[in-house]
């Protein structure tokens, strides 16, 4: 069975979007916003081959617009951390699953699906919290976007009073990116 990992951006100073929702400038390194297009990366082309299924909450989903019923990881189902199944729900090739029975049910529902690869944790933060303060992360992706937004949704607020310990497994740098990679010690 794989790893659940977390991978997000983030700025220098701990946020995962800035005033509004904004990511523009921590997606950067992502997407080339004029065009919609990806920028071609290792990174990103070893979070598409590693990625069995998705972990979401509703709030990136609602934000996402459900990325208008095609996920950018094809052929990967979304579980979506929700209390409801919204009413419209956008067609496309993704397969969207609707979880109300919590953090764990949404890991252990996204496992299943998953097989050999891992589960992408991918946010947003109250997900992301959930997951460390229920210790169902193997793994965590911050990628360090150079700037300060000041405001925003802070990542690593509300994750308990434990200390979790953590290894580093990878630092890399491209398209202006920091890219950082640690294993969750247990």
């Amino acid at each position: 069975m794989g790893r659940v990992f977390l991978d997000i951006s983030m700025s220098l100073d701990g946020f995962i979007a800035g005033k509004d929702d904004d990511v523009e400038r921590l997606h950067d390194w992502i997407l080339d916003f004029n065009t919609g297009i990806f920028k071609k990366s290792e990174v990103l082309n070893e979070l598409f081959e590693r990625t069995g299924a998705i972990v979401a909450g509703r709030r990136v989903y609602e934000i996402t617009s459900g990325w208008g019923g095609n996920h950018p990881i094809r052929d990967v189902p979304v579980y979506v951390l929700s209390h409801d199944i919204p009413e419209n729900v956008p067609p496309g090739g993704t397969v969207f699953t609707f979880v109300s029975e919590g953090i764990e049910a949404a890991i252990r529902e996204a496992k299943g699906s998953a097989g050999d690869k891992d589960v992408y944790v991918l946010g947003g933060a109250s997900v992301a919290q959930q997951c460390l303060k229920t210790s169902l992360l193997d793994e965590i992706h911050v990628h360090i976007a150079p700037v300060l937004l000041s405001e925003g949704i802070r990542l690593f607020d509300h994750i308990g009073s434990e200390c979790i310990q953590l290894e580093t497994i990878r630092i890399l740098e491209s398209h202006g990116t920091t890219h950082t990679r640690y294993r969750i010690i247990k």
